[in-house]
């Protein structure tokens, strides 16, 4: 009698085996077939859909910079894609003094004052793609750089904002350059302190890439 129920207990056993080792692998089988099904992420499907957004493009790299931080910050993008530099210059230049520039910007940016540019001769027809750099000033844009928003017309053309600055980030200057220019495509722009923009190349290169370039 001992003896049988040992046989029945085995047998039991190897039943129990048997539909625990068929439970695990239907189990692994859906997971891998979920696994394989899921869909893409939002990143895997935009890489599908995007293309290189500098290929075939001619790239303009426009940039008004005082203490010489924004211009190394468009030498940056530079470096990483090629293009054209252009330095929008006020006729006249601003005070060095800090103290002296930082009130002469204050006041006009409260008027939204736009001073005249010193170079004018810039066939910006022929671009497609447009940097566009500026110490954030006050909150917004730098005075020549709201200049040259308002005196070329970038209908059409793709606008990539980036500045430098003290604390305050881009400070919605995407927003600023879209009113000025509503009929231009305004892409992710990126802030940098000013007194690191000679050391970001990295942070550059990694922006610049999720644009797809």
């Amino acid at each position: 009698m001992r003896f049988k129920k040992t046989i029945i207990g085995i047998a039991l056993l190897a039943v129990a085996g048997f539909v625990f080792a068929g439970v695990q692998s239907l189990e692994s089988s859906g997971l891998e077939k979920l696994a394989a099904e899921k869909p893409p992420t939002v990143k895997d499907a935009d890489k599908k859909e995007q293309t290189a957004m500098g290929k075939d493009k001619k790239i303009l790299i426009a940039y008004f910079s005082h203490t010489r931080n924004t211009k190394a910050f468009a030498e940056g993008i530079q470096k990483e894609i090629g293009g054209d530099l252009f330095e929008i210059e006020p006729q006249d230049a601003y005070p060095q003094d800090h103290e002296a520039v930082v009130q002469q910007a204050k006041g006009e940016v409260n008027s939204g004052y736009t001073p005249k540019l010193k170079n004018k001769a810039l066939d910006i027809s022929s671009y497609d793609v447009i940097f566009i750099g500026t110490p954030i000033w006050w909150y917004t844009v730098a005075p020549p750089v709201r200049t040259f928003l308002t005196e070329y017309d970038l209908s059409g053309k793709t606008i990539i904002p980036f500045s430098t600055h003290k604390g305050s980030g881009l400070s919605g200057i995407d927003k600023t350059i879209k009113e000025l220019q509503p009929k231009a495509k305004v892409l992710e722009g990126f802030a940098i302190w000013d007194d690191r923009a000679k050391n970001m190349q990295p942070d550059i290169a990694k922006w610049l890439q999720r644009l797809t370039f």
